[in-house]
């Protein structure tokens, strides 16, 4: 099973660049360097092999053997024309598993596989620029390729320990998510809303019948929901994209990667709203409301 944000099969790399250029260390393993020593020797290239491929000298995470080097501009490998010329030499191969993955994220559940993208990629932002909320598939299909051993976390909630919430992980991202898009209530208040939520739920760790308390509170939460709707003014009329909707967008998809199960709930609380802080003082002094968008696509780049 497969379960992905529909806009994941859109993606199309549009070689602007960008991942290229920035200042992530890149690695790969022992049998890729090995792969591309031979394809830099069957070239003549060896002076380039080495130094293109750094060796590290001490011990960096498990499978990580050698960093490409960088130089003036970005990645060893890119070219003028933002192309990699370690692909046009060797082919999808051998390429580190960080550049045949990114910005896909895949994520390995006991439901199967949790596909999304990274929204620091600017051919990601487009996809997800427009008003309709996020939605998301299952299929018996991956949306896209990518490689299993590159999985980003494993998910197992039924492994958590007895008593915690955790134990119910899919149900809880599913009302997180929910929360993040009731538009009805601006965002703010939205963000509001799921910190007393995480609260209450945190609340109810190791009680007895765990399961049944838990989905009572959940649909507490949306009976209150309901009941604010009216109150609350939303941001945002039909058809408008906005600051406010590409952070929602963001939101919704950090969510998804399963920053809850791997950080912790309030974690999550506090992430978001501090993300939602920086966004909103990028927009400061927009010009107008392209303008701030164009400042909240920027900030959420980087972040």
């Amino acid at each position: 099973m497969y379960i992905y944000p529909d806009f994941v099969p859109a993606f199309a790399c549009e070689m602007c660049g960008l991942c290229c250029r920035n200042d992530w260390q890149v690695t790969v393993d022992e049998a890729s360097y090995r792969r591309n020593e031979t394809l830099f020797a069957s070239a003549n290239k060896t002076s380039e092999f080495h130094q293109a491929f750094l060796p590290l000298e001490t011990g960096g995470s498990p499978g990580e053997y050698a960093a490409i080097a960088k130089k003036e501009g970005g990645c060893w490998f890119l070219d003028s024309a933002n192309r990699c010329s370690l692909h046009l030499a060797g082919g999808h191969s051998h390429l580190d598993a960080v550049c045949q993955t990114y910005p896909r994220y895949p994520i390995h559940t006991e439901r199967g596989w949790d596909v999304t993208l990274s929204f620091s990629c600017p051919a990601v932002l487009k996809l997800v620029n427009r008003h309709r909320p996020l939605q998301f598939i299952r299929a018996e299909e991956e949306p896209l390729a990518f490689l299993a051993e590159a999985a980003v976390a494993q998910v197992f909630p039924s492994q958590q320990r007895s008593g915690s919430v955790l134990r119910y992980y899919f149900e809880l991202e599913q009302h997180f998510i929910d929360i993040l898009q009731f538009r009805p209530l601006p965002l703010t208040q939205r963000l509001n809303f799921l910190q007393d939520a995480v609260a209450a739920i945190s609340d109810l760790a190791g009680s007895d019948d765990l399961g049944s308390s838990l989905r009572s509170l959940i649909y507490s939460h949306y009976d209150r929901l309901d009941s604010l709707a009216g109150e609350g003014e939303g941001a945002e009329s039909e058809g408008a994209v906005t600051a406010e909707i590409l952070a929602e967008h963001f939101f919704v998809n950090l969510v998804f990667k399963k920053v809850p199960y791997l950080y912790g709930l309030q974690t999550m609380t506090a992430l978001l709203g501090r993300l939602w802080q920086t966004i909103a003082a990028s927009c400061r002094g927009a010009a107008d409301s392209a303008d701030e968008l164009s400042r909240a696509r920027a900030a959420i780049m980087e972040l």
